[in-house]
């Protein structure tokens, strides 16, 4: 009795030792269940055969959903090791030609990422690879279910138009993350090199921020210079698009100063701030894990204002 029956054009071990490895699994909790590969021309054949009788028989129908379940995870990966990632190779030539060859290969590695489901740390990427691979695997296992004979180049041929979207999706979305992030590095890198050639204003200052991520700046004798800090923005009218957070930024830029300690970052309201700043100031930068400053970083009620 043939289970399923898998024919596809492209040169692999990785499938057979995955449905070899599916049939063990099966084999091993009584099913007497083999494997059988066989070419016709250019079309590799995998069979999956399973002993006509009426224990096996039985014994099948109980594990039945499972068994498709995991040979859709199978054909799932082999349809993204060996088309998905051809046809990834061929949108990126296409669309993306004018970029270097080392972008090339860092977009190449994390498209690969995205589409395959490894190595992924972006919760966006990892949301969309795993409604991809649900959404596929659902298509295959409904498929199987209607028939045990699946030709994975025609499968993926009336579906190609869906497939082509989808990687068009994630190349795009990885290049604007990629180009954006590069983009970045770049600035930080512009930043760091207009800090080295500034004259420091102060040997150190203290960053303080209070429960409500207001920041109090402070010299090395704990006096405060907030008003001095920020003399060159007019922090009782901020409008537009500049916030605490950028003010904080260009001040310490345009007073470069040789030391910094930040405190109560675990306050801070924009965390990706606090990594700009250690971005540009690199070892200039000190996280305090508690002193006399921090101990008094909750504000008391109506008594004391922070200046920003």
């Amino acid at each position: 009795m043939i289970l399923l029956s898998v024919g596809y054009s492209r040169k692999s071990r990785d499938i057979i030792n995955s449905f070899s490895d599916l049939c063990k699994f099966f084999k091993d909790k009584g099913m007497n269940i083999a494997i059988v590969e066989n070419d016709v021309g250019n079309m590799h054949n995998i069979k999956c055969i399973l002993r006509d009788t009426e224990n096996d028989i039985k014994l099948f129908e109980d594990y039945r959903d499972m068994f498709y379940l995991y040979a859709s995870n199978i054909i799932y990966d082999f349809i993204c090791q060996e088309y998905e990632l051809s046809l990834m190779d061929k949108i990126l030539k296409e669309r993306y030609s004018y970029l270097s060859g080392e972008d090339l290969t860092e977009i190449k590695k994390r498209c690969s990422s995205v589409i395959m489901g490894f190595g992924i740390f972006d919760a966006e990427n990892i949301l969309t690879t795993i409604n991809r691979k649900n959404n596929m695997i659902k298509k295959i296992e409904e498929f199987l279910q209607e028939s045990n004979e699946i030709i994975l180049d025609g499968f993926i041929t009336f579906r190609l138009k869906e497939m082509n979207s989808e990687i068009i999706s994630i190349i795009d979305g990885v290049v604007e993350e990629y180009v954006l992030e590069k983009e970045y590095s770049e600035f930080i890198k512009l930043l760091k090199y207009f800090v080295e050639i500034q004259e420091s204003r102060y040997d150190l200052i203290n960053i303080i921020i209070n429960e409500k991520g207001e920041y109090t700046i402070k010299d090395e004798n704990g006096n405060s210079i907030t008003k001095e800090f920020f003399e060159d923005f007019d922090i009782d009218n901020i409008k537009g698009e500049i916030n605490k957070h950028d003010m904080l930024i260009s001040a310490l830029i345009t007073c470069s100063p040789k030391k910094i300690i930040i405190h109560g970052i675990e306050n801070a309201q924009c965390e990706e701030t606090m990594e700009t700043i250690k971005s540009i100031f690199l070892d200039k930068i000190t996280i305090c894990s508690g002193c006399e400053l921090c101990k008094n970083l909750k504000i008391p009620a109506k008594t004391q204002k922070p200046e920003l």
